[in-house]
Formats: structure tokens, sequence, C-alpha cells
């Protein structure tokens, strides 16, 4: 913004001007603690940034001992209910919840109150984007058969989560166990996505499938 559009906006709204100039900073000030404090947070949980996160909000982090959280440089996270325009619904969670469990995260991923929660694996490549109140889960949670579900008996299948490079995922998607998103894709907003999606592709609904290709 040059100095003659500076002056006119001062000139005919003086005190709106400087009020939305003093909230942007109040913002990125918000946004620098908030982001420290995570890193600070990630460092007592054994969680790995391999930089300082961008972080709107403080997400909820939680690693179970001997599994593994490892994410990569410019990673941003949203998780206050400001940071994102289409609505947060909760802050961004990343969880691994049994040993050996894996959350790989790519650089230069994006996500707004995302749920990414691994009893095996998952992994997203670089450049990812996750819009708004997604969940990712490599994990059915409960048994399937009635009777060990009802007596809390045997264990749930789990299979691992892949995310290629340079996906972008609709707001309120889910990503179910086993699936594997190919490079470049697009998932719809709202799908559920049960089976693979192959790389360059349009892909949306419940269950997910391709619509067009790139």
């Amino acid at each position: 913004m040059n100095k003659d559009s500076i002056s006119a906006k001062l000139l005919s709204d003086p005190r709106g001007y400087i009020c939305h100039k003093s909230a942007v900073a109040l913002r990125r000030c918000y946004v620098v603690m908030c982001s420290a404090y995570t890193a600070f947070l990630a460092k007592l949980k054994g969680v790995v940034f391999a930089s300082i996160p961008e972080c709107d909000g403080v997400p909820y982090l939680s690693r179970c001992p001997r599994s593994v959280i490892r994410v990569g440089r410019d990673f941003k996270i949203n998780s206050s209910f400001k940071s994102n325009n289409i609505g947060v619904l909760s802050r961004s969670r990343l969880t691994t919840n049994d040993t050996g469990a894996q959350i790989i995260i790519g650089d230069r991923v994006g996500v707004s109150a995302v749920t990414i929660s691994a009893f095996e694996r998952i992994t997203i490549g670089d450049d990812t984007l996750i819009g708004g109140n997604v969940l990712i889960t490599d994990s059915d949670w409960h048994q399937i058969d009635p009777g060990e579900r009802l007596e809390g008996r045997g264990q749930a299948a789990s299979a691992e989560v892949k995310i290629g490079r340079n996906v972008f995922i609709g707001t309120r998607s889910i990503v179910l166990k086993g699936v594997t998103i190919g490079d470049n894709s697009i998932i719809g907003a709202g799908s559920v996505v049960t089976r693979d999606i192959p790389p360059n592709v349009i892909a949306a609904g419940n269950p997910c499938r391709v619509i067009k290709r790139l």
C-alpha cells in the first residue's frame, strides 16, 4: 500500500483505519504467541516439528509412548474459532493411540480444525491443504462383531492411510482406514473416502468417487 492510499484512508475514516491496523497487529501477536506455546508443548510431549509451526489457536497434541508424530517445515495449523471463516468446530488434534503408531506430515502443509488420529500410520505429503473440520483416521475405533463390541473384547481393525503431495481435501470430509489419495488430487467438501483415489483427479461424494480427471 503506497503513502497516498494510506493518507486517503486516514482522511476518510481515521478511527476505522487505526482500529483495523491495531486489530491486525494484535491478531499477529496472538498467532506468534500460539506458535511459540505450541512449539513448547510439542517438546514436552515428544512431538517433532522441523520448524516452529504457524498456529492460529493452540492445537491438541497427544503422543502415545513409543509412537511418532513428525511434522515438516512451514506447517500452518488453525485451531481458533476466528481462524477460518468456513467455521471451526473444534481445535485441531494430532494424536497417536497405540505404541508404534506414526503420523508423518511433510513440508508446507496447511490444516484447519483437523483431526488426525493414528493407531498404525498416517502420512501426508508436501504442500497438501486440508480444509476445516476434516477427520483422518486409520482405524475403525470399535469392533465390527456385535458381541465383541458389547463385551469390549478384541481390537478394532486399522490400516495405513497415505495422502500424497499437493492434495486438497475439502471441508468436513472424512478419510477412513486403508485409503491412499494420489498426488495433486482434490477431495470435494463433505466426502467420505473409503477407497483409494488416484492421482490428478477430482473426487467427491459418499462414498467418494472420481468425477473428473485433471
